[in-house]
């Protein structure tokens, strides 16, 4: 990992301010140019390398510095997207590669002495798809409430969580694994060398992502790695969840993650590490599983992100979390039969069932089916509320929302990622919003940037957020047509009791 130095906010503060962009601006390796955004005042600067190309001998090492360069970089441009099958949904452009290490800034700056809040986004899909060029990652709007937003790629699936004892034995760290986590990491170490060339604030950073993105934030907020990187996390609809999710199990540890990679190398034909090296990453891509597990290392992350928790090890920062009412509907999520709803019940919960039974009733398929999606959208609310009450008590007042807009023209509901748009106020992007619609994406991204500013979330006229205090229990604020505060928990305390059992459970 690379030393800290501000030597070049010196340098960069010989040269022009942003405020006479597009003239070049001076980072570590170099000057860059970029432009400003088509429909608001935000300077964008995009493809900045934030590591060397993780490829040949670096597969599967932690990043490297990114290399120098002369002359004035055009950052106008995406880097491409890490490797993933398909086409990354709303990417801009289509390639594919593992010289992906690229980020990109949004700023409103009008001077490089101007100390904005930072957010860094991590996003989402599952490990093993998505870019930071989609066009739902489009910052412009977020930033011009007043923060510099920057957005980065990482490594996905078997390129960035391949476990091996060869990887372990090479590493000086003795870990292997979360490779993309260790992205995370060189992203922020960027930040805070590079970003007060933006107008931005090194010491003032926060992490936010959404599905997959969110349980890296998480993992952020567990890691010794990133301790004193991040001051404040927002988790918007975290997937890894203790029951119903796609990961009912804890984080595998470092043994379980090599003993599957040893079983994937065999499985590819290759006998040693480095003819895996060798291969070309379309045979990866095809022959390796596609998704990615952050991993009980021992480097990156000590112990299970929730007993992190547990044990009150998080970093002590202020939180903001929340989900979304129909999050099920993203992912088809139900049950098709009263045994299948049975099943479920069994596996998952286990001496626990009849408690989920009794909570969520059923009879017949279609009440089984609404069932076990109710149960799941409960469980991601009841993370939120979790991760709230253990920083308020630890005395960093945190803030819940539960998103319940339905978006004109979808036929899921308030489903998974719906959110994204209000979040990143792309009233432009969506000719067939309400007023309603513009003034929640207005209310959603003043929320998250003031949360940003000053770790509250009131002010510029929006609707009053109560956050969870020390001792107390907390209230969560319904985003939706209207933005109202609820008098009865949500989730409900019945449902907060019983994944509570569930979550001590899993940790006993």
């Amino acid at each position: 990992m690379k030393k800290f130095t501000f030597a070049v906010l010196l340098l960069a503060g010989s040269l022009s301010t942003l405020a006479q962009l597009p003239d070049p601006i001076l980072i570590n390796e170099g000057l860059i140019a970029g432009k400003k955004a088509s429909n608001s005042n935000v300077m964008v600067y995009r493809g900045i390398p934030y590591a060397a190309p993780p490829i040949a001998n670096n597969r599967w090492r932690p990043p490297e510095p990114p290399a120098s360069w002369s002359g004035i970089r055009d950052a106008t441009n995406f880097g491409p997207r890490c490797v993933q099958g398909g086409f990354a949904p709303g990417a801009i452009q289509p390639l594919s590669s593992e010289d992906c290490l690229y980020l990109n800034v949004f700023t409103p700056a009008n001077s490089q002495d101007e100390l904005l809040p930072v957010m860094m986004w991590i996003h989402g899909g599952g490990f093993f798809t998505g870019t930071a060029s989609s066009n739902q990652y489009d910052s412009q709007h977020l930033a011009a409430k007043g923060a510099v937003v920057v957005t980065i790629n990482y490594r996905l699936g078997t390129f960035g969580f391949f476990a091996h004892p060869e990887l372990t034995e090479e590493s000086p760290n003795n870990s292997s694994g979360n490779y993309a986590m260790l992205d995370a990491i060189a992203a922020l170490e960027w930040i805070y060398e590079n970003v007060a060339a933006f107008g931005g604030d090194p010491t003032n950073v926060t992490v936010f992502g959404e599905s997959a993105g969110g349980v890296a934030v998480s993992a952020l907020t567990a890691s010794p790695l990133a301790r004193g990187l991040v001051h404040r996390a927002i988790l918007q609809s975290q997937t890894e969840v203790i029951g119903l999710g796609f990961t009912s199990s804890p984080q595998p540890t470092l043994a379980e993650a090599e003993a599957a990679g040893l079983q994937q190398m065999e499985a590819f034909g290759a006998s040693s590490l480095a003819e895996l090296r060798e291969a070309s990453a379309q045979a990866i891509l095809e022959n390796f599983p596609t998704g990615g597990r952050v991993i009980v290392d021992g480097w990156f992350l000590p112990k299970q992100i929730a007993q992190v928790y547990e044990d009150n090890d998080q970093h002590p920062i202020y939180l903001m979390a929340g989900s979304n009412r129909d999050e099920a509907n993203f992912f088809g999520i139900g049950a098709q039969s009263l045994q299948q709803y049975e099943q479920i019940a069994g596996e998952l919960f286990g001496d626990l069932a009849e408690e989920f039974k009794a909570l969520y009733p059923a009879t017949d398929a279609a009440s089984a089916d609404l069932a076990i999606k109710q149960a799941y959208n409960d469980e991601m609310a009841w993370l939120p509320r979790k991760l709230a009450k253990h920083q308020a008590d630890w005395g960093f007042s945190s803030y819940v929302y539960f998103f319940d807009r339905v978006p004109p023209g979808t036929s899921r509901g308030a489903t998974h990622v719906a959110e994204l748009a209000y979040v990143f106020n792309q009233w432009d992007q969506h000719p067939e919003w309400h007023e309603a619609d513009r003034a929640l994406g207005n209310a959603m991204s003043q929320y998250f940037v003031n949360f940003a500013r000053s770790s509250r979330v009131n002010g510029q006229g929006l609707p009053a957020w109560p956050g969870f205090i020390k001792n107390e229990t907390g209230n969560v604020i319904i985003l939706g047509e209207e933005i109202r505060t609820e008098s009865e928990m949500v989730p409900s305390s019945q449902v907060m009791e019983f994944f509570d059992q569930v979550h001590q459970s899993l940790l006993e």
